[in-house]
């Protein structure tokens, strides 16, 4: 696992154009964190370095959206905050996003249960400052060290997570998904704040 703070939009968008560079269809990845954290503006970033040229809207409402990417690469874009366990996991048309020639992101995987299947890349986002945010990465470990590598060259600085801190990353994550269930009790719908730029993000971000 490795690690990487991400000062500002500008290193964020370093970030997420960096991991592009490894991604191949298939591949699922998701994408944990309160809610605030930025998971939106990373994907947002991604699908922009893999070719989309349309705008890209939050699925926050719509749960999926799909985009065309560049040499007609497959792309997906999902967001699990509102899928509420039971019917609308048992009868969400999983098998149209989870194809062999589509990449697919994943926001609030959790909600997903045990119908996703394992993520190639894990990607959890920690608020550290009021303006910075932790990103933790989970691949194989050639993946890892290539990023690594990448990332370095655009002038970020990673960190190897120990093993032990794995177990902390974890448990941050069901924190989030118990929060997200009160936060959908008490509200009946998704809070509408995740902004890691208040200029940026001003649609809720999972």
């Amino acid at each position: 696992m490795i690690a990487v703070v991400l000062s500002s939009p500008a290193a964020t968008g370093r970030f997420a154009r960096a991991l592009t560079r490894f991604l191949r269809p298939p591949m699922l990845v998701t994408l944990t964190g309160e809610l605030g954290t930025g998971k939106t503006t990373v994907v947002r970033h991604a699908l922009r370095a893999l070719g989309v040229r349309e705008a890209v809207a939050s699925p926050s409402f719509t749960i999926a959206q799909s985009y065309e990417g560049r040499c007609g690469a497959t792309l997906h874009h999902l967001d699990l905050y509102r899928l509420a366990p039971g019917n609308d996991v048992a009868l969400f048309a999983w098998d149209d996003y989870l194809t062999p020639e589509a990449i697919t992101f994943v926001e609030w995987p959790e909600a997903g249960g045990s119908v996703l299947p394992p993520a190639d890349v894990i990607l959890h986002l920690e608020h550290r400052t009021r303006l910075s945010r932790r990103a933790t990465v989970s691949a194989t470990a050639a993946l890892e060290s290539e990023l690594a590598l990448e990332l370095a060259g655009v002038g970020l600085q990673v960190e190897r997570v120990p093993a032990v801190s794995a177990t902390e990353e974890s448990a941050s994550a069901a924190g989030a998904s118990d929060r997200r269930a009160t936060d959908k009790n008490a509200t009946g719908e998704s809070a509408s704040g995740e902004s890691f730029s208040l200029r940026d993000d001003r649609a809720r971000e999972g």
